[in-house]
This record gives C-alpha cells, sequence and structure tokens, in this order.
C-alpha cells in the first residue's frame, strides 16, 4: 500500500477548455494500471494562531501609536475569524492498496510526499452507538467512562448517485460549506464486465421477488452499466466521517448534510454500522461488515471525486493586509507582499462607487503603518479622509489651486541639462494651451529656440548645488523670456552674416535661401516671449507661474497628500506632471521605501510624452526603493480602445508607453467594472484572470454576492476574488470616498 499527499496546483486558474483537457487525461490514471484506490480529504478549520502571533507581534514592533493602533484592530479581526471557524484548509490523500501507481501517473497533481496512512483525528477508545461513535475511557474496573474532551464522530454513507456528478458538486460544495471539522473517504475500485453481467441478473431476480426496495434502482443501475461498452466500470462508495465534541450537535450536522446532499446522491446514516464504516478510513482494502453498494458507469467520475474541489492553502502571514478571499475552496486572509527591492509596481481599477477609491486609500494607510512611505495624487478631494484617518499626525496635505498654489515650470528635476530641457519644453506645451483643447506643437525653430533660452538661463548658476538643491532660487519665467529675447537678438546677426557670406541680398528673393532654421529663429523666439509674458509674466496667470515654487515637494512625513480638487480640468495634465516631476526627482535624491499612488492616471494620457514619463518612473523608481500605483476606471486609461482610438478618453493614448506600465505591474486589483472593460482584461493577462473572474467584475453590484467592495486581485500569476474588508477605524473614516 502506497499513500500519496496530492493536491491540483492552481485549478482554479487553469481555462476551462484546460480544465476539461486536464480531467480527460486524469481519467486514463483509474482505466490503465490501478484496480482499487481510496482517497481522504481532510477539511478542518484552518489555524490561525501563526498569522494572529506574526501580526501581533509586528504591531507591538511599531513605534507609532497611530499605526499600531491600526494593526491591532487587523489582530482582533483574525482573532474574531479563528473563534468563528469560517476559514478552512482541505487537505488530500490518495490510497494505492495494489501498490500500481507511480509518480508518473500523477503528474497533474502537485505530490507533497509520499508517507504513511493519514493520521485521523480520532486517537483512542470509541464506543459504538446507534447513530455515532463516542470516546471512552477504560478504568481499571473495566467500566467504560465517556470522554467528553475529545471529538464524537458519525457516519453517513453514500448508496445511490441520482445525477451526474462535476468538480465543483456536491463535494466542492459540501467542503465550502462545512460547518465543523469533515473527513470524506472516496472508495473507488474498478469492476470486471463479467460482474456487472452478473450483478444485472441478480437484481433483476430481486426485482420479480419484491424483496428489497432498492432493488430496482440497482437494477437499472446495473443494465445502464452493461449499455457502457467504451469506458470502465467502477464501484463508487463516499463515506462522510463528521466530528463534534456534543452529540446533538453532531446529530444535526449528520441530518442535515444528508438532506443537503439528496439532490446528487443518497446517503444513508449507517444506523448500527457505524464502526463498520469506520474502518472505511483506516488502511484496511476491504474492510467487512459493510452493505453492498453501487456502480458508477462513467470511468471519469472517480477521476473527478480525485481532489479538483480543493487546492488547500498556506495562510500568508505577511504583507499589506487587502481583505478576505471569496475563494470557493480555501478563504484565507489574503496579503500583498513587497519583499525586499522586487517591483511592486501595482494598478487599481473600476467603476465610480465600486470602492476603488475607498480600497486605495485603506492599502495606502495599511502600507504607512509598516514603514512605507506613501505619497498620494488625486483630483476629487478624498484624501481629505485620509488626513482624518491619520489625525493630522504624521502627514503633508497640499491642496492645489490657482489662488494658493505657485508652480515655476524652470525648476531643475534632471541632473542631466539636455533631460532638463525636454522636460520643460512638455511643461510649456500644456502652459501655452490655456483652454486645455490640445497641448501646443513646436517647430523645430521654436525647440530650437527655447533651449537656447533655457542654456542661457541657467548658464550663471551652480547646475547640481544650486538649482538642483534649491528650488527657491530658479530663474522665473521672465528671466527666460528676456533669454528668449536675447536669442532672437543673437539669431538676426547670424542670419545676415549667413547672408551676405553667400552673397545673397536679404532684402531681395535671394533671403528664401538662407538656412530655414536661422532664418526663423528670430520670429519664432520673439513670438514666444512675447506669448509667454502677455500670459504669464504680465498676465493674470503671473502670480502662479511667474513665482519660485511653494509646493512642499520634500517628502518628509510618512503620508504626503496632494489634493488637485480645484485646479481645473483643463490644467490637472499640466499640475499632474509637474507634480510628479518633483516627486521623481526626491525619490531619486533621497532613496527609502516609498509608494507613489496616481490616481485618475488619464490625466497623464492626455499628452504622448507625459504617459512615456511614468513608464520611465516605472521602469527606475524601483532602484530607489519607490513603487508606482496607478488608479484609473479600466485599461481604456493605459491603451485605448481596441479598434477606437478616436472614442477614448484619452484621445492621445500612447500605447507603447501604456503596454509597458501593464507589462511591468506586478499586482492588479479590479473592482467592478462594465462588462467589455472586464473582457479586456482576460484578453491582456490570459491565463491569469478568467472570464469567471470578468463574470464576476461584471456583475458587481447586482446582487448581494456582488457589492460593493468585492473585487479580483491578480498577483504571484494568478487570479483571487477578495472582499476588501475595512478595520473599524478605517470604515469610519474612509466610508463615502
Amino acid at each position: 500500500m502506497r499513500v500519496f499527499q496530492v493536491t491540483l496546483p492552481h485549478f482554479y486558474q487553469i481555462d476551462s477548455h484546460d480544465q476539461a483537457a486536464m480531467i480527460g487525461q486524469l481519467v486514463s490514471l483509474f482505466a490503465g494500471p490501478m484496480q482499487h484506490c481510496r482517497f481522504l480529504t481532510f477539511v478542518m478549520p484552518a489555524s490561525l494562531e501563526r498569522l494572529e502571533q506574526k501580526r501581533r507581534r509586528l504591531a507591538i514592533s511599531t513605534q507609532e501609536e497611530w499605526a499600531r493602533r491600526g494593526l491591532m484592530e487587523e489582530v482582533r479581526m483574525i482573532s474574531d475569524w479563528a473563534h468563528r471557524g469560517e476559514m478552512r484548509k482541505t487537505r488530500h490523500y490518495l490510497v494505492d492498496f495494489d501498490d500500481a501507481i507511480t509518480t508518473s501517473d500523477l503528474a497533474h497533481w502537485r505530490v507533497v510526499a509520499e508517507e504513511g496512512y493519514p493520521q485521523l483525528p480520532i486517537p483512542g477508545d470509541y464506543a459504538e452507538y446507534h447513530d455515532h461513535m463516542a470516546p471512552v475511557i477504560k478504568k481499571k474496573e473495566g467500566r467504560l467512562q465517556p470522554d467528553n474532551s475529545r471529538y464524537r464522530y458519525g457516519m453517513l454513507v453514500s448508496y445511490q448517485l441520482t445525477r451526474t456528478w462535476d468538480w465543483r458538486h456536491p463535494l466542492a460544495q459540501i467542503i465550502t460549506a462545512a460547518d465543523g471539522p469533515m473527513v470524506i473517504c472516496i472508495d473507488v475500485r474498478k469492476v470486471h464486465p463479467e460482474r456487472v453481467t452478473t450483478s444485472a441478473e441478480f437484481w433483476q431476480g430481486m426485482v420479480m421477488n419484491g424483496q428489497d426496495r432498492n432493488a430496482l434502482i440497482a437494477s437499472e443501475e446495473a443494465e445502464t452499466s452493461l449499455t457502457v461498452r467504451d469506458e470502465a466500470v467502477h464501484h463508487v462508495r463516499v463515506l462522510f466521517m463528521l466530528l463534534d465534541r456534543r452529540a446533538d450537535e453532531l446529530r444535526t450536522r449528520l441530518e442535515s448534510l444528508r438532506r443537503t446532499s439528496s439532490q446528487y446522491m443518497k446517503v444513508d446514516r449507517m444506523l448500527g454500522y457505524q464502526a463498520a464504516a469506520a474502518r472505511m478510513f483506516g488502511p484496511y482494502a476491504k474492510p467487512s461488515g459493510m452493505p453492498t453498494g453501487h456502480f458508477n458507469t462513467l470511468s471519469r467520475a472517480p477521476a473527478v471525486f480525485a481532489g479538483m474541489w480543493g487546492v488547500g492553502r498556506e495562510q500568508q502571514t505577511e504583507g499589506y493586509y487587502v481583505g478576505i478571499s471569496v475563494d470557493e475552496v480555501a478563504p484565507h486572509v489574503y496579503y500583498l507582499d513587497w519583499q525586499g527591492n522586487d517591483p511592486f509596481h501595482g494598478i487599481i481599477l473600476g467603476r465610480t462607487g465600486k470602492g476603488k477609491t475607498v480600497g486605495a486609500q485603506a492599502l495606502a494607510w495599511r502600507m504607512a503603518e509598516q514603514g512605507t512611505q506613501v505619497v498620494l495624487l488625486e483630483p476629487q478631494g478624498h484624501s481629505r479622509r485620509l488626513l482624518q484617518l491619520a489625525g493630522g499626525k504624521h502627514v503633508s496635505y497640499s491642496q492645489l489651486s490657482y489662488e494658493t498654489t505657485c508652480l515655476n515650470i524652470l525648476d531643475v528635476v534632471y541632473e542631466n541639462p539636455t533631460d532638463q530641457y525636454d522636460h520643460v519644453i512638455t511643461l510649456l506645451g500644456l502652459l501655452l494651451d490655456p483652454l486645455g483643447n490640445n497641448p501646443r506643437r513646436f517647430s523645430n525653430a521654436e525647440v530650437a529656440a527655447i533651449r537656447r533660452a533655457l542654456q542661457l538661463t541657467y548658464a550663471r548658476y551652480d547646475w547640481e548645488a544650486e538649482l538642483m538643491a534649491n528650488h527657491g532660487m530658479t530663474p522665473t519665467l521672465e528671466t527666460f523670456c528676456h533669454k528668449l529675447y536675447q536669442v532672437a537678438e543673437q539669431a538676426a546677426p547670424a542670419e545676415l552674416v549667413t547672408s551676405a557670406r553667400l552673397g545673397i541680398d536679404p532684402g531681395g528673393d535671394g533671403r528664401r535661401n538662407t538656412p530655414l532654421l536661422e532664418s526663423h529663429m528670430t520670429a519664432a523666439a520673439a513670438n514666444l516671449a512675447e506669448e509667454i509674458e502677455s500670459l504669464y509674466v504680465y498676465g493674470d496667470y503671473a502670480a502662479t507661474f511667474n513665482v519660485p515654487t511653494n509646493l512642499d515637494l520634500r517628502l518628509k512625513e510618512r503620508i504626503v497628500l496632494f489634493d488637485f480638487s480645484q485646479v481645473p480640468e483643463r490644467r490637472r495634465s499640466l499640475f499632474y506632471y509637474a507634480t510628479l516631476a518633483g516627486i521623481n526627482h526626491q525619490v531619486r535624491r533621497q532613496p527609502r521605501k516609498r509608494a507613489i499612488i496616481v490616481d485618475e492616471v488619464h490625466y497623464m494620457n492626455q499628452e504622448a510624452s507625459l504617459m512615456t514619463f511614468l513608464a520611465n518612473m516605472v521602469k527606475t523608481v524601483r532602484t530607489f526603493g519607490a513603487s508606482v500605483i496607478m488608479i484609473d476606471q479600466d485599461l481604456e486609461a493605459f491603451i485605448g480602445v481596441d479598434g477606437a482610438q478616436a472614442e477614448s478618453m484619452a484621445s492621445g493614448t500612447n500605447v507603447t508607453a501604456g503596454l509597458f506600465i501593464l507589462n511591468n505591474c506586478s499586482w492588479l486589483i479590479a473592482f467592478g467594472m462594465k462588462r467589455d472593460a472586464a473582457f479586456r482584461l482576460t484578453h491582456h493577462f490570459k491565463d491569469e484572470i478568467l472570464p469567471s473572474h470578468a463574470e464576476f467584475l461584471a456583475r458587481m453590484g447586482s446582487d448581494d454576492r456582488h457589492g460593493k467592495g468585492m473585487a479580483v486581485v491578480r498577483a504571484n500569476g494568478k487570479a483571487d476574488m477578495v472582499y476588501f474588508q475595512l478595520r473599524p477605524m478605517e470604515a469610519d473614516c474612509l466610508f463615502g470616498s
């Protein structure tokens, strides 16, 4: 006899077609060399003791009182779940009595180990009652005394299958609905065709004699088996062992299971056969005293019994608490773990009102509790709730607006002057679009003029010691305009010199042969200077853009919030980009563990260069200990809508940069989405986010099972359905965001 502890790895993450193929391959295991086998599935309340201890230790080691308070709330929630016994852990064993199975036969299972027969949770002596077995202690005088410290157990055994079984019904439902410890035993025996014929004749005689009320059912089953010639025939028996410390609770559970299983199979309470049935759970190939069972004509059914319903799960203990999984098999507390310098870039998606903003802020708070600095950019003003949750401590809050914010677009944020010039050109393109309809596109002459003017603007300053270290010293737009005029003045003589060398009259038709860039730079520089001056040096925008920056980008506090709700919609791309560029600069100068959270990321996709900048952040900031977390409604914000780019909310979609971001994010959380948006996720994350997950997202909010806060988390190469549960203090402050 050989015993294997087996599991089907990630069966829920396999496409339905692949699931069917795997089941078909498993059939060969039973139709081939194996004659007799038995499966034991242990269903026990998952022990959360280790999780509770580790999270409590984390809370106690935290220095700040506010962070310790939140983590202790989580510990109390874990303790409550443990006492309610809502978490389940399943283990599966395959017993081969004839030593016919090899490891290669179990290629589609994950074989944990070969070990001795699994120890049942029923040690010691038991006395048989008519409907259950009770633990007893033998006294010296031979008298038996009940032992109330150990489990009682009762048996149920199947005697008829009433419908076709699949891998979910009924055993998957029985396991997930278990209200206490339980062991399931599935005994499968291959039946020789001659025995099927003999059985059919026997039961036909019993029908004619009318001596057995179940004879007709058994006869029909045997005759059906005779008609199936392309598959092996098996004798299958399913036994349930329910364990409880109280006899009345045990009887209630036995009766409840008997009723709920009747849709798929008939089960008997085995009155007077408890001890005989218990031997089926032990290492006995053919226990005696068991009533006759039934045939199962489909050889694929035993394969489906073999453990499709449970993968088991080791409870993760480290990371940022997300919520409770709603996995049908192995519910668990879900954590997102950030290991060392591994990338932790993420995306949060979801329609308005489905929990996306609340979930993002809760995740930000939980990251801050564990020492990660959180920088949040959001345009709706919901960050004030996070400020309230923090009680105003260890948090920096900046509300940007024309009235209070000063923003100098010339601030140096790059070590390389060439990159800095490109950065300012991007900002100027956004700035010279006051109506927010379309970013300014500069001609070659204008680009040349701007770059030369910037070179002159920064020329008298020490790049590293002054311009990068202290933005209060940065020249303003007024200085930049003077340099543009200087460029225009310098370009005009150069143009005359060039014309003279070529022997061309500058005032005649020969002027057309002057090199194009030099001939246009004078007008370009002068026109740009006049335009910028009229709007941002002497106009009503001067108080915001022609002064040193007053935005606090030092990133000193544990939580740094930027609220863009008072910035006009048409200007948010400009302010988002300028703020992120300053944050990117600080990330490089002072590395630490940071999470940069960008809400409504589509503001960065209204100009291709902004999305390129965001993609470069995703690519490079990991080196400095930072991650970028982006939030929007669906993938449209990153890659547009296939075949309908013009209809995208971001008509200037930079698909290349968007795809780079998606492919370099290590995790994704999706709340409720429109159906087409949900299925775009399955198209992009094939074999991870499945059609069943997309249906789950599309139905969000439609009934009690798919309410607010339900989400799909894609991480570590697979997806899980979770309920993004809040702690009490988080719910008090964050609901309504």
